[in-house]
């Protein structure tokens, strides 16, 4: 048995994927996210293979928020009480009122303040990033998608990014007060570096990696096949490799978008749909729905949602503000992914969205195996604490 310390507790597997059931976890109260993004448009200097949007984009179908729908949508969230804000993309970068707009978040109470970026206009301009800090800029989650220029390359579609990037980065590292985080996004064509990637990233010392498994939605459905997966099972030994190495250097590692079963053992590190929400650095998707789809959607997602979520224990006893982002949630995955015929068996299948549904469509769910043991339902049982709201 192998078992990996959350916080003061232990959680637990066996082998044959039995869980250690811990009562107080199950029972523990959650708070939702009090952070949110803002994704103001599409308008990117890349053209990665896996991005959600690349069809519209090289159509021209885009368009970005002007400098007050930004501050307004700002406004929203402090109204919700959020406190954090990723001002997303496309490339953020890009735009040129940046400084002013994370000047007006600061401003108007946002604590953190975070750009999602390919790091290509910090990497080039010496002065960039000091602007921005000097605006408030307090926390930037950066994109690798290979650890040698190469792969980097290919999957960015931009010569020279992945220079930019390692120049972008030894930037950050020297302004203070600025945090670092990385997501890495796996696909077919970079899988087997998985340990060089988490090699290079960690050697930065972030305050987190996060692993984000290729999910065909979108726009990216229609993503060529080389990067699609063949097999989660080719991948996984990867991902276990890179946490079991580096976990004790960097405080959080993720991975998004994989059922916990094809990483057993590894649970405190699986983050599903429905662990999203409480985590500090996540997103609230109810606002991230309301942006998007706007106030009807929302409302009839969250109907539906709640439908579906009807036989959750955890649900029936939830407080109103984690009914409506569980009910949320539960409708996204409902379009998104699919259980498989173990799921319903598995003891954790209240809190495990199954997998991306063109995966599923592509490859079944032969490599799904269940947990055994008393049903659990708490989204965050084998959360770290501190890595919760």
């Amino acid at each position: 048995m192998r078992s990996f310390e959350v916080a003061s507790d232990i959680v637990a597997t066996d082998p044959n994927g039995n869980i250690h059931f811990d009562r107080s976890r199950e029972r523990r109260a959650n708070r939702v996210t009090r952070r949110f993004d803002i994704n103001m448009g599409f308008k990117c200097n890349f053209r990665c293979k896996f991005c959600y949007y690349l069809g519209a984009i090289n159509a021209g179908k885009t368009r970005d928020l002007s400098t007050e729908e930004v501050k307004r949508r700002l406004r929203v969230g402090r109204s919700w009480g959020k406190t954090a804000v990723d001002l997303t993309g496309g490339e953020p970068t890009m735009r040129e009122d940046l400084a002013e707009l994370v000047s007006f978040a600061r401003k108007i109470g946002y604590q953190t303040v975070c750009i999602i970026t390919n790091g290509w206009i910090i990497g080039s301009n010496k002065d960039y990033l000091q602007k921005l800090a000097e605006a408030g800029l307090n926390d930037i989650l950066m994109s690798l998608h290979g650890p040698d220029a190469e792969t980097h390359q290919e999957l960015t579609g931009k010569k020279g990014s992945y220079e930019r990037f390692l120049a972008a980065v030894e930037r950050v590292k020297h302004t203070p007060g600025v945090r670092l985080r990385f997501n890495h996004v796996i696909c077919e064509q970079n899988f087997e570096k998985i340990e060089k990637s988490g090699d290079l990233l960690a050697s930065f010392e972030p305050d987190a990696m996060n692993f984000i498994l290729f999910q065909p939605t979108r726009d990216a459905l229609r993503a060529e096949k080389a990067i699609k997966f063949r097999s989660y099972k080719q991948v996984t030994p990867h991902l276990a490799q890179a946490i079991e190495k580096h976990r004790a250097r960097v405080p959080r590692i993720n991975v998004r978008d994989l059922p916990f079963c094809l990483l057993k053992g590894f649970e405190p590190h699986i983050k599903t749909m429905f662990q999203l929400q409480y985590e500090k650095v996540e997103w609230d998707y109810c606002l991230d729905v309301i942006f998007k789809k706007g106030y009807p959607f929302y409302g009839a997602s969250a109907v539906f949602g709640a439908i579906l979520s009807a036989e959750n224990p955890y649900f029936r006893t939830a407080d109103w503000d984690n009914k409506r982002h569980l009910a949320i949630q539960r409708a996204r995955a409902f379009t998104m992914r699919k259980q498989g015929g173990a799921c319903a068996r598995c003891a954790i299948t209240h809190i495990c969205d199954g997998l991306v549904k063109d995966y599923f469509e592509r490859c079944g769910d032969g490599e799904l195996s269940p947990y055994s043991g008393e049903r659990i339902t708490n989204p965050t049982y084998f959360i770290e604490r501190d890595e919760l709201e």
